[in-house]
């Protein structure tokens, strides 16, 4: 009835079962996490409950106990009586709310007497709302248990489906329902297994006969429900439909041949349906995120208390800002949550990627790239997956972290000089607030002429060449030519040569046709960049040994690292970072351009934090050919990124080996045929680290 109290009515081993184990479990040992369950209630008391008939609703009716009419039945005062739905005498009333107040009192339908109609009564109760259903008793009172009935399941009230059969015989569950029958208990080979049984339809006992039916005990995931078994229990309407009342033998010949109303009455009278209890055990839906589910005295409906950082009604979904991972339904034997987005402070929503994730491009609040969590709304001008980086007209200068409260400052632009009021955002690329220039301005405002161009704001061209020219001023003096370069201002390559760059000290790089010819020009192609970290592995200088590095969840998608103890174990005489298929083969597009490379470690035991010093070499083979750079050091603290840019030019390489300069062609000849690219990297004696 509405406002009564939910009251607990559950089986003990049932009860085991939902609080994590089976029957028999309660000594073994639990799984630390798991998901949480509100408590089983049972759903009955709280349900709007209808029927399609009642005794004595049409004026008085009267009727006669079976159990008083059955010869040898120890019964005393026998004798009829009668119900009446508009009577004054509380005991001659039986709505259908009797069947689930909780009192001595029932329920009972018109006898056969008005009809052979009334084998076929329908009791629905209708919960309010969707529930996980573990179980249904049903109590006869006055008459014996039905005989054959069907017990249903709906969730919008007008589909419903069949939980269980019942009928008087094994041979009319084939007959009337098309089903086998179970013979014994009842008991189930799959999770959503609909049987027939006749276990529960025996006239005996005549009166206050239960029929109890358990809808998870028994099937085969009971411990840890399958999605299968949580939709066939879960169900907001529950109907009884009855289709014929149980009988004593000798009168079923005589129904089978008479119309109930041309049969003696004193017969009739004694056939009828009666339900003094009815309890439906049940838990709200919460999918394993909430161990409360109070009532709502207001809506009258049970509303989850959610945990694990859901919302919902149900707990169905993640809440605000708690999108990393994507939701996930608890279990009886494993607890879900839903995780934070790290958002650096900066926004309070998120939605989950699924790409993201699959990419590893979202950082998580452990620091990880895990989850595929992005940001909603960044606010203080940052953007991002993370809000990690800037809007366009802001930056976040170098070693402030994303994490301070206002990371992103104005870009300084200068109008006349920059491309637009967009500078580099963040530290990952070149210089934070450098803006870009419009050629002939130079300066992290690009507020100034560059070397070779005069007279800002206007920054006209000087006499001679900047790039061509070694005129410590090009726009006085005669124009003294770069070794490569001619022209009377300094403008153009020499023949055989061609490129002419300002940072080249010769001009020009000398054309390269594998001595078909001695002539080229400058193309105006645009070159991609290889970014491909799938295949690196380490090795020795002879290339015979492999290791695999790992990408660990600290990496993003664009590291990869190696302990050093796994390093020096296989590798004992020092070790190379060896590039993958991608970075090899012909490769004279890359002269001139630049191989770039960042490189950090952090110590593998806590506590040490020490500086150490790297020399960094690059090798190139190819056509026979090895050639190195020279050592570079470099000071590192843990945790701290280094980026390595190597201009790819033959004057930074010597023969491999020796003190050598590598000429031009040499240089050329290795990029033709690419066979290995080695980046030996040498950290100080007795460092054990993570090396990235």
């Amino acid at each position: 009835m509405p406002g009564a109290a939910l009251a607990l009515r559950l089986p003990l081993p049932l009860l085991l079962l939902l609080l994590g184990g089976g029957a028999g479990a309660a000594g073994a040992q639990q799984p630390p996490q798991r998901g949480l369950f509100p408590a089983v209630l049972n759903l009955a008391s709280n349900a709007l409950i209808t029927t399609n008939a009642t005794c004595g609703e049409k004026g008085p009716e009267m009727y006669c106990k079976l159990v008083e009419h059955v010869p040898g039945q120890p019964v005393r005062n026998p004798q009829c009586r009668i119900c009446n739905q508009n009577s004054s005498n509380p005991y001659q009333r039986h709505p259908i709310t009797n069947a689930i107040d909780g009192k001595n009192t029932w329920w009972q339908s018109p006898s056969i007497k008005n009809g052979i109609e009334y084998h076929y009564v329908t009791i629905t109760l209708d919960l309010q709302q969707v529930f996980q259903i573990a179980y249904v008793i049903v109590k006869a009172a006055n008459s014996p248990r039905p005989g054959n009935w069907i017990l249903e399941r709906s969730l919008d009230g007008v589909d419903y489906r069949p939980w269980q059969y019942h009928a008087v015989t094994d041979t009319e569950c084939l007959a009337l329902y098309n089903i086998y029958p179970r013979t014994g208990p009842p008991s189930y080979a799959k999770d959503d297994e609909v049987i027939c049984t006749s276990f529960y339809s025996k006239i005996h006992p005549l009166e206050n006969g239960e029929i109890h039916i358990s809808l998870i005990n028994g099937r085969p995931s009971a411990d840890d429900p399958s999605p299968e078994l949580l939709e066939f229990t879960s169900a907001r309407y529950i109907r009884l439909r009855f289709q014929r009342i149980r009988t004593l033998n000798a009168d079923l010949m005589m129904f089978a041949h008479k119309d109930p109303r041309e049969i003696d009455p004193i017969v009739t009278r004694r056939y009828y349906y009666s339900v003094k209890d009815i309890s439906v055990g049940g838990m709200c839906i919460c999918y394993g995120h909430a161990r409360a589910c109070p009532l709502d005295p207001v809506t009258n409906k049970s509303r989850c208390e959610c945990e694990h950082n859901t919302c919902g009604d149900s707990c169905d979904q993640c809440c605000p800002g708690f999108h990393q991972k994507p939701w996930r339904a608890g279990t009886f034997l494993t607890k879900t949550e839903c995780e934070a987005c790290n958002c650096h402070g900066k926004a309070e929503e998120c939605y989950y990627d699924e790409n993201v994730a699959r990419r590893n491009l979202s950082l998580n609040i452990h620091g990880k790239y895990i989850g595929g969590g992005v940001c909603i709304n960044c606010t203080q001008n940052t953007a991002g997956i993370n809000c990690e980086t800037c809007i366009d007209g802001f930056f976040r200068p170098k070693g402030v972290s994303p994490s301070y409260p206002r990371p992103c400052q104005p870009c300084h632009c200068d109008p006349v000089g920059s491309l637009n009021e967009v500078c580099v955002k963040d530290e990952k690329r070149l210089a934070p607030g450098s803006c870009h220039c419009k050629p002939g301005f130079r300066g992290v405002s690009c507020d100034r002429c560059a070397r070779g161009y005069t007279g800002y704001p206007d920054c006209k061209p000087c006499n001679c060449s900047g790039a061509g020219s070694t005129n410590e001023d090009p726009c006085f003096g005669p124009c003294n030519c770069k070794e490569n370069v001619e022209g009377g201002d300094c403008g153009r390559c020499k023949a055989g040569f061609f490129n002419l760059q300002e940072d080249n000290h010769k001009g020009c790089d000398e054309c390269f046709c594998s001595g078909v010819s001695d002539r080229c020009q400058s193309s105006y192609w645009t070159y991609g960049q290889i970014q491909d970290m799938r295949g690196w592995y380490l090795t020795d200088i002879s290339g015979r040994i492999r290791v695999a590095p790992q990408q660990d969840d600290v990496d993003p998608p664009q590291q990869i690292s190696v302990s050093s103890l796994e390093a020096h174990r296989a590798l004992a005489q020092g070790y190379y970072w060896s590039a993958p298929a991608p970075y090899l083969g012909n490769k004279l597009a890359a002269a001139g351009g630049q191989l770039t490379f960042t490189i950090s470690y952090d110590f593998e035991a806590e506590g040490e934090d020490a500086e150490s010093v790297l020399q960094v070499t690059v090798i190139l083979e190819g056509n026979d050919l090895r050639i190195s750079t020279a050592q570079d050091e470099v000071y590192l603290q843990p945790y701290e990124e280094h980026i390595h840019v190597l201009s790819l030019k033959e004057e930074l390489f010597t023969t491999h080996g020796t003190n050598f300069p590598v000429s031009r062609r040499e240089f050329m000849t290795v990029l033709a045929s690419l066979k290995r690219v080695l980046i030996q990297i040498t950290y100080g004696p007795g460092v054990e680290a993570i090396f990235r």
